[in-house]
């Protein structure tokens, strides 16, 4: 009987015992929820980093597009002063100088009577017409321009050129357009661009803009300039025929001379003063010419030039002007000869009437003795000419035809013939 009880004692303890299997079970309902935890700490990670991400993508975007609209800005305050008359370039008003090493007008000296154009103590003397005030506005805050707020402060200095007699010999616009740097909050940023003026009224641009970060304490702009006179010109070709200056069809060809401009230059013309120009072509320094067409109608033609660099700026690269002559010569009178001969050769005498043009050069006498080709023997201003040739030609034909300037030719006078050993 006690043996019994054991037994079943025994029985009772080895049901209640967990067998292999139901161990490696209960370890892995373990692990599924651990490896669960660190996916969701992994992607936890992932998505603060990805928020930074595009937080700072955002920033760059923003602070790109705030520096856009402080360039544009600038330009188009350097194209409204280029219609300014030049002795009348000057500021409304003295700056004061400023103690807050963020504002523009911490570059101003301590009299208020220079400007440091470069940031690194390149003083130049301000122009300022403070009884009429002068055209150009020292502060303009805030300009707005869409969702943008930046301030714009204008400066006109004298230049001193080295190689120029005397020391006031061109005049310097500076614009400098203060905006937020979205990218670290309380700072801001500078961009400054200036132009050279010389009396007559030719501009020359920077070669580019740049930047600055302020904030407790202020990293100047650097300010480049072309050297006045130094970048860019053009010239226009004439016709095959015409004299310089003059062309018989309307298209014409341009060759282009940038100097030292920085690239890349586009440029583009004008044929109504500046009023509109054509689509801007890329400057090639290895095919610095192209084509141009100039408004229909005889007469002057004036070409105005133009040219813009990376960073928007815009200057005149010149004019000039080209006569279009598209109306040939009238054909010349009745033409006549006399002839004699000596020898074995005979001289003919060939006079004919004038021919009218506005640009009237002359007459071509033309000669053919097959009577197919013809070649130009001589060409004169008068209504007169002479040729001595073999009386033994077998056939002999003159013609002449007037030509003008522009290359035009006419249509050729009658035809004389002579016979072989004609000599009457």
């Amino acid at each position: 009987m006690l043996d019994a009880v054991r037994r079943a004692r025994q029985t009772r303890r080895a049901d209640a015992r967990p067998d292999a299997g139901d161990t490696v079970r209960s370890g892995e309902a373990g692990m599924s929820l651990i490896e669960l935890v660190v996916a969701m700490t992994l992607l936890a990670v992932v998505m603060v980093g990805l928020s930074s991400s595009i937080g700072v993508a955002y920033r760059v975007v923003a602070l790109g597009r705030q520096r856009q609209v402080a360039e544009a800005t600038a330009n188009k305050r350097l194209e409204e002063l280029r219609d300014v008359d030049y002795a009348q370039m000057a500021m409304n008003e003295f700056p004061v100088r400023s103690v807050d090493p963020t504002n523009p007008d911490a570059f101003v000296s301590e009299d208020g009577a220079s400007y440091d154009v470069t940031g690194d103590g390149d003083f130049e003397p301000l122009i300022v017409d403070a009884t009429t005030p002068g055209p150009v506005l020292h502060v303009e805050s805030p300009v707005v321009i869409g969702t943008t707020k930046v301030d714009v402060y204008q400066f006109v200095t004298w230049v001193d050129a080295p190689d120029v007699p005397g020391t006031q010999n061109l005049k310097r616009i500076s614009v400098v357009v203060k905006y937020r740097d979205v990218s670290v909050p309380g700072t801001a940023r500078v961009l400054r661009e200036s132009v050279l003026f010389t009396a007559g009224t030719v501009s020359v641009p920077r070669a580019a803009s740049t930047t600055s970060t302020t904030t407790t304490t202020t990293v100047p702009p650097t300010t480049t300039t072309v050297p006045a006179n130094g970048c860019g010109s053009f010239s226009v070709s004439n016709g095959s025929g015409a004299l310089v200056g003059y062309t018989a069809t309307r298209t014409v060809t341009l060759t282009l001379a940038m100097g030292p401009c920085a690239e890349p230059v586009w440029v583009s013309f004008s044929n109504d003063g500046g009023a509109t120009y054509g689509a801007e072509t890329p400057w090639d320094a290895v095919n610095p010419t192209l084509g141009w067409t100039v408004n229909a109608g005889d007469g002057t033609k004036s070409i105005i030039g133009r040219a813009r660099n990376a960073a928007g700026t815009t200057w005149s690269i010149g004019s000039q002007s080209v006569i279009l002559d598209a109306t040939s010569p009238t054909t010349p009178g009745t033409l006549t000869r006399t002839v004699s001969c000596s020898g074995a050769n005979r001289t003919v005498n060939l006079a004919w009437g004038a021919s009218t043009d506005t640009n009237l050069v002359g007459y071509r006498v033309y000669r053919s003795t097959d009577g197919v080709s013809w070649s130009i023997v001589s060409s004169t201003t008068g209504l007169s000419a002479s040729d001595t040739s073999a009386k033994s030609l077998t056939s002999l034909r003159f013609a002449i035809a007037a030509y003008d300037k522009a290359g035009n030719e006419s249509t050729t006078s009658n035809t004389i013939t002579l016979a072989k050993n004609q000599c009457s």
